[in-house]
C-alpha cells in the first residue's frame, strides 16, 4: 500500500485523467463525423499525427484555425467546423495536451 499522499493523489489524479480521456474517445467516433472530403486532402493524417507525437502546439494551432474559419467554411460546403472542432479537441485530450481556455 501507498503511504505517501502526494504520490497516492497524483496515481488518483492520473486514473481520472485516463477514464475522462476514454470517455472523450469512446463517446462518439467524431472522426466519422467529421465531412473530410470538405477539407485539404492531408489535413486528418496531420492532425492524427500531431495526435500521436503529442504535438500540442500543432493541434492548437489546427483548433485555432478551425474555429476562425468555421463561418467561411460553411459558407463555401455547407458544413461549420463544429464536428472538425470536436475532432480536434478529442485529439487534445488523447494526446494529454492541457486544455484549452478557448
Amino acid at each position: 500500500m501507498d503511504t505517501n499522499p502526494r504520490r497516492r493523489t497524483r496515481r488518483i489524479l492520473l486514473i481520472i485523467a485516463a477514464l475522462a480521456t476514454a470517455l472523450l474517445v469512446g463517446a462518439c467516433d467524431t472522426a466519422q463525423q467529421v465531412p473530410w472530403d470538405t477539407y485539404t486532402s492531408q489535413l486528418q493524417q496531420q492532425i492524427d499525427s500531431a495526435t500521436a507525437t503529442r504535438n500540442c502546439a500543432a493541434l492548437r494551432a489546427y483548433l485555432v484555425a478551425a474555429k476562425a474559419t468555421s463561418s467561411l467554411h460553411e459558407k463555401a460546403t455547407g458544413f461549420p467546423n463544429d464536428a472538425l472542432v470536436a475532432y480536434i479537441q478529442t485529439s487534445q485530450a488523447e494526446a494529454g495536451c492541457p486544455a484549452a481556455s478557448s
